[in-house]
């Protein structure tokens, strides 16, 4: 007569897996690792702490690129308004005097068609200044 329980259920397989679980937690004292366990948690926390430099400098660094490209920003814009009214000042346009009050940047612009070579050449401030506004066709 065969014995038909299976493997696992036999007796002394019990036995067998409980010695070698007591055998590997208890009598080598798990000094091993306890202290394997120590150092890993001593490196993570350094780990940890060498990350919360380095975010703490990110943060700084991100901080001052941005303060840097701000200061950029508004010298660029505070430069660029500098330009335009010196541009207004230099800049000459094309007026139609007797028949339109439209300002030109071209002379051979199609809204100049009706002054039959009665154009005037102007400031553009000055320009701005008698009334006149941008032709349509150079929007």
């Amino acid at each position: 007569m065969q014995y038909k329980k299976p493997f696992n259920k036999k007796w002394w397989f019990c036995v067998i897996v409980i010695f070698i679980t007591f055998f590997t937690n208890f009598v080598s004292g798990n000094t091993g690792m306890q202290d394997a366990q120590q150092t890993v948690i001593a490196k993570s926390t350094k780990v940890v702490k060498s990350n919360a430099k380095k975010v703490v400098t990110e943060k700084v660094t991100v901080k001052r690129r941005r303060a840097t490209r701000k200061r950029k920003s508004v010298a660029k814009r505070k430069q660029k308004k500098r330009k335009g009214v010196t541009k207004r000042n230099i800049r000459k346009v094309y007026i139609a005097p007797n028949s339109g009050r439209r300002y030109h940047f071209n002379p051979s612009c199609r809204g100049l068609r009706r002054a039959h070579g009665n154009i005037t050449k102007i400031s553009l401030k000055k320009a701005i200044n008698q009334g006149y506004t941008l032709c349509k066709w150079e929007d």
